[in-house]
């Protein structure tokens, strides 16, 4: 098949699924303002339970996300111990003393289980809490145990899939298999100080795309690298730290610090940018310490040293146009790695995914990996209504400039290389269910790339390592808000939908070339991801991806695989 025809059955299929569907949404789709859960959250708050919402402001008038819902809840959780001591005390102020406790613990029941897979992310003790709720609620002394030290949670998933094409390279196509399990758990001893501890394990064989996870034998050194796609060989499970960190809220910080202070310790994630270009560890958690604050409500800001990984062995480019020939990059404790970074906000967003109505940030590193230095500047926008409330809604950027890389070169100067990146992206159509976005990326060779940037080489891959022929930088990453590779300059085109009530649907699309590259030649990529929530904490999913090997989406890679996953 030629590229100009796959090309076309792209579009048609992306006009097809948007005509065919109603709307599209993600699994951050909006609570809609008459959903009864408003009625419940502010019969919570009359009681004296709900302070405000994530950001510590009270918003009454815009919708929330499902997760921003999630937090207030998960924030009731860990509250409710305390306020229930305060009542039978006779001591909530105002109204408060007087509330129904029946109509607490119903709403709180009702709320905890519209809500149980977002608060199963956010890590929330809700399952151990509604077990135990009719018996310990004339109990404080036990509730307050329970609460603060039943935290723990997880996810599980099973997959598996093979290729239904192999490009001209003829990949093997056994079936493969992979079986994930994180288990998280989380206490707080005091209200102001929270403990974190993630353990995962993973084992896979065969073309299911994600071998370089933490616990899938990836802590050893030296070992041979598969070629990506990877995943086409066998991967011993083992348990990892994954994240191991305290948060500690500093209540009575001095007030040059600013308001809402926390200091994050331990080993632990972190994504700066509009699409994580700035900085993005996504491949593993690393040992740091983060400090993050407020001045205002209008501005943030935050710093971070993190001990980073060096590169201890590197397998290079064997075939620079070939997808099944990218580079990968084993790693070894290293160098430390600081990030500073301001936020401003202003304007409450109406439009679903835009908190504010403009959001500006700036982030850079001094002492990044190395001798890397490099600024980046990016934000979104709400747009004002020109056409309507649901066409051209938002528009969101990230542009980096590298001044040094990890080697002590300028790109530029030194190696003849684009010194900066960006991507600019354009919300084209949202709807309560639905959002259709256009991007535009340029995303230069890795020397000019901050090395913790979320790009992908491998499209097969949630996680990867990647690197290119000149071997003294790598990337880290794993699937974020960016879908774009490294490497590439073009454009790319994604759709979300809702099918019926439940049904979430995401297609991605790229094409475009390469940059400062002998071969101008870049592979394109197309994926579909199906979920189906068939339960209140478990799901079942679809992923169909195909990508070219050499130019566009010719002598495509094809992969179709599917997932069982369930949070408990």
């Amino acid at each position: 098949m030629t590229i100009n025809k796959l090309q076309a059955g792209m579009a048609a299929a992306l006009l097809a699924l948007w005509l065919a569907a109603p709307a599209l949404a993600s699994t951050f789709s909006d609570v809609d303002p008459g959903h009864w859960a408003y009625d419940a959250i502010d019969y919570l708050q009359d009681a004296g339970l709900v302070e405000g919402y994530p950001d510590g402001t009270f918003r009454g008038d815009r919708a929330f996300t499902r997760y921003e819902m999630a937090m207030v809840i998960a924030r009731v959780f860990t509250k409710i111990q305390d306020w229930q001591a305060m009542y039978d005390a006779g001591t909530l102020p105002g109204s408060a003393a007087d509330v129904d406790m029946s109509e607490v613990y119903a709403r709180l029941d009702r709320l905890s289980e519209e809500f149980r897979d977002e608060l199963s992310d956010l890590g929330a003790r809700v399952t151990a809490v509604e077990d135990e709720q009719v018996r310990l609620r004339g109990e404080v002394d036990d509730l307050k145990a329970l609460i603060k030290d039943s935290g723990l949670s997880g996810v599980a998933r099973f997959r598996t899939g093979g290729f239904f094409a192999t490009g001209r390279e003829d990949l093997p196509n056994e079936p493969g298999y992979e079986s994930y399990l994180q288990l998280t758990y989380k206490f707080q001893p005091e209200t102001n100080l929270d403990f974190k501890f993630t353990l995962t394990a993973a084992d896979m064989e065969g073309p299911v795309g994600t071998a370089w996870v933490p616990g899938a034998n990836n802590e050893t050194l030296y070992t041979t690298v598969p070629n990506p796609p990877h995943g086409n060989s066998a991967n011993a499970a083992s348990f990892v730290i994954d994240e191991a960190n305290f948060k500690y809220y500093w209540c009575n910080a001095p007030r040059f610090l600013g308001e809402g202070v926390t200091i994050t310790g331990g080993r632990q994630y972190f994504s700066e940018g509009e699409f994580g270009l700035a900085g993005d560890n996504g491949y593993r958690s690393n040992i740091g310490v983060r400090f993050d604050t407020k001045y205002g409500r209008k501005m943030d800001a935050y710093a971070g040293l993190y001990r980073m990984e060096s590169v201890a062995n590197v397998a290079a480019f064997s075939d620079p146009e070939s997808l099944a020939f990218q580079s990968s990059a084993l790693t070894a404790e290293g160098d430390d790695f600081m990030l500073a970074g301001l936020e401003y906000h202003t304007g409450e967003g109406t439009v679903r995914g835009h908190d504010y109505k403009t959001v500006v940030r700036l982030d850079g590193t001094l002492n990044g990996y190395g001798n890397e230095q490099y600024v980046g500047v990016s934000g979104n926008v709400q747009l004002p209504e020109w056409i309507s409330d649901r066409v051209l809604t938002g528009l969101r950027g990230e542009w980096v400039y590298v001044l040094n890389n990890v080697s002590n070169f300028n790109p530029d100067s030194d190696l003849g290389l684009t010194p900066y990146s960006f991507i600019f992206e354009l919300d084209l159509v949202t709807t309560d269910r639905s959002r259709v976005s256009a991007a535009f990326a340029h995303l230069a060779q890795i020397e000019a790339l901050p090395v913790l940037a979320n790009v992908d080489n491998d499209p097969f891959s949630e996680w990867d390592f990647t690197v290119n022929n000149a071997n003294d930088a790598f990337n880290l990453s794993r699937e974020g808000r960016n879908y774009f590779p490294s490497d590439f300059v073009g454009f790319g085109l994604q759709a979300e939908h809702q099918l019926g009530s439940t049904l979430h649907t995401t297609l991605s699309y790229y094409n475009g070339q390469r940059i400062d590259s002998a071969s101008t030649d870049r592979p394109g990529m197309v994926k579909l991801n199906l979920r189906y929530p068939f339960t209140n904490n478990s799901s079942f999913g679809l992923d169909v991806i195909a990508a070219g090997e050499r130019s566009g989406l010719d002598d495509p890679i094809g992969m179709v695989r599917g997932e069982f996953k369930i949070h408990f």
